[in-house]
């Protein structure tokens, strides 16, 4: 286990640093106050907007300036297929069996024969399966255990591909489609496009991409997929609540998450997605095996794909060494589910090869990903022209690939410009950033997790090597814009010797600006910084432009969540906590499995 920080006592002298962004004083009682990066230049993408759901506490633009977030309301809202109560973890509870299958049945005639609202319950053992199994309607299937076989249940793939799918759109449904010109700027927090005589194609139910042109903010870089057209690189996966044909005006089922601008040189559209969306499907309790991508890079996943839909959900699924690709993919997605889970290692290792654990792409908004267990991959979590009001929540993420393992990777990371407005809440990994490799990222908030910049032993699969190079808590290289950092436990005593570098050398808390423009770079000129402590102060760096200094619970839950087990302690990670470190359940189920 990575050492955690001291305990912070008072500090008894005011000692003055260096201005500038990682300038600031050490005040008795153990603050240090810092300047913000953040101001006017920052151009973020909307009005303000309140922080959190309407329930979250402390969601108050006295702590976070709201026109850097958006609302944070991620996942199943309520069960609108069958009108039942949501289980504590949000998940739509289903009991009814259609189907009880055993090794040698078959899985993919039951679940098209199988009632929607319905479960295909699979019996303990291993099923070998030859083409993947494909939920195009709302049924669930579960198996007996994500141990596996023998005590639970085991889908093996063979001959390659995905092994098991949620809609069949795989990467094709990221592309094409007629966008429909939006006739009147549609602005962050609301639910009204306006699309004049163009409304007329939309119904209600259908899920549609909203996008614009970049601006001089986007740094699209070598990355032209993944977005309707290049050049394209903002966008929204929506769903259609109402159509008013005589007002030329489409109402959305949840808020934008950026302002979409309807004259030059943004030209905001709106794009109907043709094809049909599967809803209300769950995959829970399996493993997976043998799955791979023997496409072209980002052409499906290998263990579970789910593309074109909303509120479906995986639940309790181990995706282990055998997978290769992708693990879980959540393409063009509204308000899905990824939870419980257990992802690690892969069966091809390397650059350019999907070596990625979740991944978030193609517009996807809305979708929650939570308490799960991702680890061994080149990048375990992954954002990817993500869409806005996604949650990566309380998940154990670390041992990210990377060849030679001396370099230390991203274990929470951002591929594809523009990934924006995102909450990466509560995690417990090392590392975490927006590379800019293949474009930048924009206004995503860190908040409440715990990065030591130490990797768990050993720190790459396959290798004991120790990792001396990109050793750093939070990486925002040079292009970076408008990134929030509040709540946070930094670094590790004895090893993280530099607050601030500019380059990959030093093993530091911020590695900031690298390939940018110098100091004056937006990367730094915009990173607001607000409430974290670190090993290199030994203090909780505030910011002297924010006077509320209280930290809530949680940006997007009112209270501790049903599924948080009992007689631990929640929030678990904070500089406000004592001790600041505490027990997160997916770490913790990580130290003890088998």
């Amino acid at each position: 286990m990575a050492a955690r920080p001291r305990a912070l006592g008072a500090l008894a002298l005011i000692v003055s640093l260096t201005p500038g962004c990682s300038g600031g004083t050490i005040v008795p009682g153990g603050g240090v106050d810092a300047p913000a990066g953040g101001g006017p230049d920052a151009r973020p993408g909307g009005p303000d907007a309140p922080v959190g759901g309407p329930d979250a506490p402390g969601g108050s633009s006295d702590l976070l300036p709201p026109d850097r977030v958006t609302t944070f309301r991620p996942g199943i809202p309520a069960d609108g297929q069958l009108g039942l109560a949501l289980g504590p973890d949000g998940v739509p509870q289903r009991t009814v069996v259609c189907a009880t299958l055993h090794p040698g049945d078959d899985i993919q005639a039951a679940i098209d024969s199988c009632p929607a609202g319905q479960v295909v319950a699979l019996g303990a053992g291993t099923f070998t399966i030859a083409s993947t199994i494909t939920l195009s309607k709302g049924v669930v299937l579960r198996g007996a255990g994500s141990e596996g076989a023998p005590t639970g249940t085991t889908l093996a793939k063979t001959g390659g591909q995905t092994v098991l799918a949620i809609g069949a759109g795989r990467d094709s449904i990221c592309y094409g489609g007629t966008g429909m010109p939006l006739t009147q700027d549609a602005a962050k927090e609301t639910t009204t496009l306006t699309v004049g005589a163009g409304a007329a194609g939309f119904a209600a139910g259908d899920l549609a991409l909203v996008d614009q042109v970049d601006d001089d903010i986007v740094q699209q870089g070598d990355c032209t997929f993944f977005k309707r057209v290049s050049g394209r690189s903002i966008s929204q996966r929506v769903e259609i609540a109402s159509v008013v044909a005589s007002r030329g005006t489409l109402t959305l089922s949840s808020p934008l998450h950026w302002t979409f601008r309807a004259g030059a040189p943004y030209l905001a559209q709106v794009t109907r997605v043709a094809s049909p969306t599967t809803r209300w499907a769950g995959i829970e309790r399996v493993r997976l095996q043998g799955g791979t991508n023997p496409g072209y890079d980002g052409q499906m996943a290998g263990g579970i794909d789910i593309s074109n839909a909303a509120y479906c959900w995986v639940k309790d699924v181990q995706t282990d060494g055998t997978i290769g690709g992708m693990h879980v993919s959540l393409t063009s997605t509204y308000r899905c589910v990824v939870r419980d889970s257990y992802v690690h290692h892969s069966a091809n290792y390397g650059f350019g090869t999907d070596c990625y654990g979740i991944v978030l792409r193609c517009g996807a908004a809305d979708n929650l990903i939570e308490n799960n267990i991702v680890r061994y991959m080149n990048k375990p979590i992954l954002f990817n022209v993500s869409g806005g009001g996604n949650v990566i929540g309380y998940n154990y993420a670390d041992n990210s690939w990377a060849t030679p393992p001396a370099w230390q990777e991203v274990n929470i990371d951002t591929h594809c410009s523009f990934p924006h407005m995102e909450l990466i809440e509560g995690n417990w990994a090392p590392h975490v950033g927006a590379t800019t490799t293949h474009g930048n990222a924009g206004f995503l908030t860190f908040y409440r997790n715990y990065s030591s910049s130490q990797f768990a032993p050993p720190a790459v699969f396959g290798s004991t090597d120790p990792q001396t190079g990109n050793v750093t808590a939070v990486q925002f290289p040079g292009g970076d814009i408008g990134m929030n950092v509040l709540g946070c436990i930094l670094g590790t005593d004895g090893v993280s010797t530099v607050y601030d570098s500019g380059d990959s050398g030093p093993q530091s808390i911020y590695e900031l600006g690298e390939g940018g423009t110098g100091p004056d770079d937006v990367s730094i000129t915009t990173l607001y910084r607000h409430g974290n402590y670190d090993t290199v102060h030994q203090g909780t760096v505030w910011s002297p432009t924010t006077i509320e200094r209280v930290l809530p619970a949680s940006l997007y839950y009112a209270q501790q969540p049903a599924w948080w087990p009992a007689g631990t302690p929640w929030p678990w990670a904070g500089p406000d906590l004592s001790p600041m470190v505490g027990v997160l359940p997916a770490k913790d189920r990580s130290d003890h499995l088998p």
